[in-house]
C-alpha cells in the first residue's frame, strides 16, 4: 500500500519536470522524426556521411579542423497544417561538454556523397544534461522553433544543424523516438 501511495505522490512531480507548452492539463505533444540525417565533418576535404547511425556534435581544440556536426532534415506531413510546432533535443548521456548550437539550413543537405552544411541562421544554444534527458534552451536568437509557433505547411522540407559549442564538446546520440533533435507538435 505504501509503495502505491508513494508512486501516486511522485507522479505529479514528474509531470512538472517536463513542462508542456499548452499547460499541465493541455494535450500531450507528439514528435516528428527527421526524414534524413547527415553527419558533417567541418574539414574542407571530407565528404558528408548519410544515415550515419550515430549522430554527433563534436568539437575539440586538437581536432585539426575535423569537428563533427549533425544535419537533420524534416518533411512536414499534411496533418501538420494549422498545428503548433517547436524543437526539442534530448540525449541519453553527455561525455564532454553538453552545450550545442542549433542552426537552420538555407537548403537541407540530403544527398551523399556531398560536402558542406548549408548553415543559415542560429536559432539558439542548448545545454544537454550530463545524465541524459531533455536539453534546455540557454540562449535563443529567434522565437522560431525555440518556442511553440505555427508549423510549416504540409510538404515543406526543412533542415537544421546541431553543432558543438565551446572548446571541447562531445554529444553523441542515436536518433530514436524521444531522442535527438525532434519537431514537437500538438495533435
Amino acid at each position: 500500500m505504501l509503495k502505491n501511495t508513494l508512486y501516486l505522490t511522485l507522479l505529479p512531480l514528474t509531470t512538472l519536470a517536463l513542462p508542456n507548452p499548452a499547460g499541465p492539463n493541455g494535450p500531450k505533444p507528439l514528435e516528428l522524426q527527421p526524414s534524413k540525417i547527415v553527419l558533417h565533418d567541418t574539414h574542407w576535404d571530407v565528404q558528408n556521411v548519410c544515415d550515419p547511425g550515430l549522430c554527433q556534435a563534436y568539437k575539440a581544440t586538437n581536432s585539426n579542423g575535423h569537428d563533427l556536426t549533425t544535419l537533420l532534415t524534416f518533411t512536414y506531413p499534411p496533418t501538420f497544417n494549422g498545428k503548433t510546432c517547436w524543437l526539442e533535443f534530448a540525449t541519453p548521456s553527455v561525455s564532454q561538454g553538453g552545450t550545442v548550437d542549433v542552426f537552420t539550413q538555407w537548403s537541407p543537405v540530403n544527398t551523399c556523397p556531398s560536402m558542406g552544411n548549408n548553415r543559415d541562421a542560429q536559432l539558439g544554444r542548448m545545454e544537454a544534461p550530463w545524465g541524459g534527458g531533455k536539453a534546455t534552451w540557454t540562449a535563443t536568437y529567434s522565437g522560431y522553433m525555440t518556442t511553440p509557433g505555427p508549423c510549416k505547411a504540409a510538404g515543406t522540407v526543412e533542415g537544421f544543424e546541431v553543432t558543438g559549442a565551446g572548446d571541447v564538446v562531445n554529444v553523441t546520440w542515436k536518433q530514436l523516438p524521444g531522442m535527438g533533435l525532434r519537431v514537437m507538435y500538438f495533435v
